[in-house]
């Protein structure tokens, strides 16, 4: 479970930092709406405890 939890949070952290970097290379801001970024983290941690079986 923690593992599992570890890895979820690992992709999220990965992912806003790639949001970033896109935002950098842009030159602007990057807004997502709320809609939008719940799912992406329902789906981080649905991959991450697909990866821990």
């Amino acid at each position: 479970m923690m593992e599992t939890f570890g890895r979820g949070c690992l992709y999220i952290i990965l992912g806003i930092i790639a949001v970033m970097a896109l935002a950098f290379i842009v030159g602007g801001t990057i807004t997502i709406p709320w809609f939008i970024l719940i799912p992406l983290i329902i789906l981080a941690f649905w991959a991450a405890s697909k990866k821990g079986k």
